[in-house]
């Protein structure tokens, strides 16, 4: 009955499957098959995709497949959809196309029998270089982690050590912005207070949160 409704479908899953391999940081976490025309994808846990971050809108992105085309469309999120790097608003996708959404990266990946298409490996799924972006780094000076160095290599990254102090420095092309998310306390850099707005930071500005101070690097 499903055949008569959706008359090649067999076949086109028989030539082409979908899956979208979801990273987080340098960790691989799971592979989704796309088996459903649209999936949505946010931090709800009734989303299809449930990605449980701050940094993930409620309801934050959609991926419809109809044929051989799949489109991501970002659905209004707070920090938006990023392909590639670049924010979209729609985007059709190709086999290897990475979409980063808050902290989550999903590498979207084509299997096909046909020669000629490509077959990531799983295994890719923990590293993605950007080639010609530059990264940044945020050493801590105080608090239980300092002495350490956190790497801003992602569009969208989320400082660490602070569950309940939840700040994030987002990339913007060359330039960087932190921001705040949650927590009793506003972020300051140097010394200001940036309130609920995206506030640029330049190389060897000084950022507390939560009472550590944290200075901003670029890399070399």
């Amino acid at each position: 009955m499903a055949d008569a409704e959706h008359p090649g479908m067999r076949d086109r899953e028989a030539a082409l499957a979908i899956r979208l391999l979801v990273s987080s940081g340098q960790s691989p976490l799971r592979v989704v098959p796309v088996l459903k025309e649209c999936l949505t994808i946010g931090r709800r846990p009734y989303n299809d995709i449930a990605l449980d971050d701050l940094t993930v809108s409620g309801e934050h992105a959609l991926l419809r497949t109809r044929g051989t085309e799949s489109v991501v469309h970002d659905l209004d999120s707070r920090n938006g959809t990023l392909v590639n790097g670049m924010p979209v608003d729609r985007r059709v996708l190709c086999d290897g196309d990475v979409i980063d959404i808050g902290i989550y990266r999903l590498r979207f990946v084509l299997d096909a029998a046909a020669p000629g298409v490509a077959v990531l490996p799983e295994a890719s799924v923990a590293a993605l270089p950007e080639t010609g972006q530059t990264i940044a780094f945020v050493d801590f000076l105080g608090g239980p982690l300092a002495g350490t160095v956190q790497c801003i290599d992602r569009p969208v990254t989320r400082l660490a050590g602070h569950p309940e102090q939840v700040a994030v420095i987002s990339r913007r092309k060359s330039r960087f912005f932190v921001t705040h998310l949650e927590g009793p306390a506003f972020p300051r850099v140097n010394g200001e207070a940036i309130g609920l707005t995206a506030r640029q930071i330049v190389d060897g500005d000084l950022i507390d949160l939560a009472g550590v101070t944290l200075r901003f690097r670029l890399g070399g």
